[in-house]
């Protein structure tokens, strides 16, 4: 049986973990069979590290980087890719969201002017 998506309990337990401090909702967007959820998060930073997650997908994943530490084999750990291919793979961010920014939009660029896209 395929489980029902529970967006008010997804912001429910948003809203109530320790490391996020603001949960905005900025658009629902439901229409027959799946609906689009667009939320913007405050994450806490500790002083030791910054948790990041840059995804970039359609209706399924098509690429994503971070650095949740789940790879300890791989490089530049606990640094990775997640191709669309499903493979993960060394991946060139380090955690500096300003440096970082410049790289993902870089390879989502790509992959538009792969697909034929029109992208400045």
């Amino acid at each position: 049986m395929k489980q029902k998506f529970d967006f008010h309990k997804v912001i429910s337990i948003l809203r109530t973990s320790d490391i996020i401090s603001k949960v905005e909702i900025k658009d629902v967007d439901e229409i027959k069979g799946r609906g689009v959820y667009k939320l913007e998060m405050r994450f806490i930073q500790t002083e030791e590290e910054i948790l990041y997650s840059y995804q970039f997908f359609t209706d399924r994943p098509i690429m994503r980087w971070d650095n949740a530490p789940h790879y300890p084999k791989i490089k530049t750990y606990p640094h990775h890719f997640h191709m669309k291919d499903g493979n993960i793979i060394e991946s060139e961010l380090k955690g500096n969201v300003i440096e970082d920014l410049h790289e993902v939009l870089s390879e989502i660029k790509n992959v538009l002017k792969e697909h034929h896209f029109s992208v400045s």
